[in-house]
């Protein structure tokens, strides 16, 4: 974050950067903060006892609400931006794995921000947004590599080609990797280290949250254009996904966004 620019904030702005760099979809409109419905009702809740936790004087009027001060120190950020997450379950039906929930789910699903370790909500949230299911998110706690379980594999498979189109230009500390048949069918696992800097982990996955967000209509409108549910793709991409032939499934995803790609500069 930009210095200069974090010293000009008033306390509203501050709150509101803050809160969007953990993971919760803000707007501010004249003087009040406002979190959309892109948000879940937990996290409206758990905002609301945050803010009050740290003793921020505010006035909420249902998921909107107004700071009373005019200046709010730095550290009060810090403390917003590091609130820490909980363990919690994760659910995988069987119909996370079809080619149908690939292929007709526009949007990902609503996760709860403040549930997820700091460091990795807003990638999450962003991912979800962009219509690449993600169920939950983790840091690794300087231990583990840090990571993002997405809903079966198809996602995993669709979330490289979005990697490689959007994401290779990015100059990031870690490389991130997606891997295949773990629980949730697929996952994007950080490497190249033995111990874990939380800041470096928190600096690439906001970088890529923030292109994600940038281009999230971009890549769903590509998506639901790219797949269809109709039985000729199905054949194709279950049978590569059987075979644990990931690289090809992959392949066979870029040509299908070539192909949209080119039909739109014909057009």
């Amino acid at each position: 974050m930009n210095l200069l620019k974090l010293e000009m904030m008033n306390a509203t702005e501050r709150i509101a950067e803050a809160l969007q760099m953990r993971g919760l979809f803000i707007e501010v409109k004249d003087d009040f903060i406002i979190l959309s419905d892109e948000n879940t009702h937990e996290d409206i809740t758990k905002t609301k006892q945050l803010i009050s936790s740290l003793g921020i004087p505010t006035f909420w009027q249902d998921n909107q609400f107004q700071v009373l001060v005019n200046r709010t120190p730095i550290v009060t950020m810090k403390k917003i931006m590091n609130s820490p997450g909980r363990e919690f379950p994760v659910h995988m039906e069987g119909y996370h794995f079809q080619w149908r929930a690939f292929a007709q789910r526009r949007f990902g699903i609503k996760v709860n921000a403040l549930d997820m370790d700091a460091n990795m909500a807003m990638l999450v949230k962003s991912l979800n947004k962009a219509g690449i299911t993600s169920l939950a998110g983790c840091n690794g706690h300087h231990r583990y590599a840090p990571n993002v379980q997405f809903s079966g594999g198809y996602l995993g498979a669709w979330f490289k080609v979005i990697q490689e189109k959007y994401l290779s230009e990015l100059t990031l500390h870690y490389k991130w990797t997606v891997h295949f048949e773990n629980q949730s069918g697929s996952c994007m696992c950080s490497e190249g280290a033995e111990r874990w800097d939380m800041n470096l982990i928190y600096q690439d996955t906001v970088q890529m949250a923030m292109v994600l967000q940038k281009y999230e209509r971009e890549i769903r409108a590509l998506k639901n254009a790219s797949f269809k549910r109709n039985k000729e793709m199905k054949e194709v991409a279950s049978h590569l996904l059987l075979a644990r032939n990931y690289e090809g499934l992959v392949e066979w995803m870029k040509a299908k966004v070539e192909n949209i790609s080119v039909a739109d500069k014909l057009k």
